[in-house]
C-alpha cells in the first residue's frame, strides 16, 4: 500500500500513476472531458442559433399584413390618416425575396372653399412589384425593400385617377417562432420622374410617408 500513495510534503496524500485504479486510460478521459464538454456546449448554442435563423430563405414563403398611419400628399395639402395592406414574399435565397404589396388608406380631410378644395375622405389603392434584402440577425431581421407599381386616389380630391408610383422602405421583424414574426416597416411612395428632378429631396413631393407594425407568417 505504500507504493499506492505518494505525499510530497505536507497535505493530503496524491494517488500514484502506477495505482490501478487511476490508470493511464483514466488520465487520458480526464484530458478529453473539457474538450468534450466544449464541443457539446457549441453543439448546443449552434442547435439554438439554428432554430432561431428563420428569416425567409431559398423556397421560402413570407405572408405580412400591416396597419399604420400615412401621411398622404395631394392637391396640396398632407392629411394623416390609417393605411393597411399585405405583402407576399418568395425568397430566392437567405438575402433576396421578391415582393407583391397591396394596400389603401383612408384620410379625413376639411373642405377649402377659397382653394375650391372638397371634404370628405381622401382614398387611395396601391398595388406594388419588387425585391426585399434582409440583414439576418439570429431573432431580428432588419431589412429593405423598393418597388414599382400604380396608385389610385379616388374620393375628396379634386382630380381622381391613377398615377405610377415607386417606393422605397426599411424595417425589422422580430421572429416570435420559426414560423411567425411581428415587426414594422416605414415606408415612402412617390413618383419615380420627380426623385430624379429632385433627388436631394426625395422627389420634393411624396405620394405617402407611412408607418406601420405588420405580422408575418413564413411558410
Amino acid at each position: 500500500m505504500a507504493e499506492q500513495f505518494r505525499s510530497p510534503g505536507p497535505g493530503p496524500a496524491l494517488p500514484s500513476a502506477n495505482f490501478r485504479l487511476y490508470s493511464p486510460s483514466v488520465h487520458r478521459a480526464h484530458r478529453r472531458r473539457p474538450g468534450v464538454l466544449a464541443i457539446g456546449a457549441w453543439l448546443t448554442v449552434a442547435a439554438w442559433a439554428g432554430a432561431a435563423h428563420a428569416a425567409p430563405g431559398e423556397d421560402e414563403w413570407q405572408l405580412s399584413a400591416r396597419l399604420g398611419l400615412g401621411d398622404l400628399d395631394v392637391d396640396g395639402r398632407a392629411p394623416l390618416g390609417a393605411i393597411g395592406g399585405a405583402d407576399l414574399e418568395y425568397g430566392f435565397n437567405d438575402a433576396w425575396a421578391a415582393r407583391l404589396s397591396v394596400g389603401s388608406g383612408f384620410h379625413p380631410v376639411d373642405a377649402d372653399l377659397m382653394k375650391h378644395l372638397p371634404g370628405g375622405t381622401a382614398r387611395t389603392t396601391f398595388a406594388l412589384a419588387g425585391v426585399t434584402y434582409t440583414f439576418d440577425v439570429l431573432r431580428l431581421v432588419p431589412f429593405i425593400q423598393t418597388g414599382v407599381g400604380v396608385i389610385n386616389f379616388s374620393g375628396a380630391v379634386v382630380k381622381p385617377g391613377t398615377a405610377f408610383d415607386a417606393e422605397l422602405g426599411l424595417g425589422a421583424d422580430y421572429l416570435v417562432t420559426r414560423r411567425w414574426a411581428v415587426g414594422g416597416v416605414l415606408q415612402y411612395q412617390f413618383t419615380p420622374a420627380q426623385l430624379f428632378g429632385s433627388p436631394m429631396d426625395f422627389g420634393g413631393t411624396s405620394f405617402y410617408f407611412a408607418l406601420s407594425a405588420r405580422i408575418s407568417w413564413l411558410f
